[in-house]
Formats: C-alpha cells, structure tokens, sequence
C-alpha cells in the first residue's frame, strides 16, 4: 500500500469516527422543544414527558419512537405492580387477602407480559396491534382494583396502588401518541 492509499484509510477512519461522536449526541434543545409540545397535547404531559427524556437510547422524536417509550415505562411500572402484589402474596396469611393478592399479582404479570408483546409489535410497525395490547393490559390493571373489592373490600395498598396509577397515567398519554400512529 502506498502512502496515498494509508492517508485515504486514515482520514476515512477520522471521518467515520467523527461521524459516529456526532450521532451520540445528547438530547438537542430542538428535540426536548418538540417532544415537549407532543406531550403537552397528551392528558398526562408531566409524565409524558418524563418518560420520554428518561429514555436515554432513543434515537429521534418521532411518534413511533416515543410511543415505545411510554409503552417501555407502562411495562416498567406494571413489572413493579406484579413485583408488589407478589411480594403482598407471599407475606400474608389472611384467606381472603391472600386470595386478593393473588389475584392482582396474575393480573399484573398478564399486563405486564401484554405489554412486551405491544412493544415487539411497535418494533414492526404494527401500531394498531400495539394500541389493543395496552388497553388489554388496562383492562388487567382493573381486573387488579376489582379483585379488591370483590375478595377483600379493602383499599389498595398504597405503594401498589401508585405504580398502577402511574402505569394508567402513562396510557392516557399513550392513547394521544396511538392516534398520530393509526
């Protein structure tokens, strides 16, 4: 190899390396502006919002992208939810809560394995299949809340009840993104 063919190998490797820095960059103003103005026409754009900046691997702000990302942080707290019920389950010996508990702790893990497939099938494309999987993954979440009026008639305990008003929260913003998708 000559030393012309050594020069164009080196300034080809400086120049794929500057490439590569560059499309690691941090989150740009113009970015955070437009996921913000997204997020503010959702029903919850606090928590649309925070989830999405949280998600530091996401490429771009396009619908798609930050449709998984609430989708992602749904999964997230519904993963929390069965954690909690079943941690409940597993340290109680009252008949009727223990019942309760298993209840939600099944439900939380269906809404939970429901909401994986919802993310595989927005990696596809297929948004339509993805938005009835978080729905069917709600329809659970209040198959958990009716488990403890029906066996127990008891309140929700508190730290469950907030990852699964979080896990609602993060729905009505995911309902908004659904409908720029279909």
């Amino acid at each position: 190899m000559d030393i012309k063919g050594i020069a164009f190998t080196i300034v080809t490797q400086i120049f794929l390396l500057v490439f590569l820095l560059s499309a690691s960059k941090p989150v740009k103003a113009d970015d955070k502006t437009f996921v913000r103005k997204l997020c503010d026409q959702t029903l919850e754009p606090d928590v649309c919002l925070n989830c999405i900046l949280s998600d530091t691997g996401r490429e771009s702000s396009n619908v798609s992208n930050m449709t998984y990302s609430i989708l992602f942080c749904m999964y997230s707290q519904t993963t929390y939810a069965h954690q909690c019920a079943d941690h409940l389950y597993q340290n109680t010996a009252a008949v009727r809560l223990k019942t309760t508990y298993r209840v939600c702790r099944d439900t939380m893990l269906s809404a939970s394995n429901t909401l994986w497939d919802g993310l595989t099938k927005i990696e596809v494309s297929d948004y339509k299949s993805a938005h009835v999987l978080a729905r069917m993954a709600h329809l659970d979440l209040l198959q958990c809340v009716f488990a403890f009026r029906k066996y127990a008639d008891v309140p929700v305990p508190a730290e469950l009840l907030s990852y699964m008003v979080q896990a609602k929260r993060l729905l009505d913003a995911a309902q908004f993104m659904f409908l720029l998708l279909d």
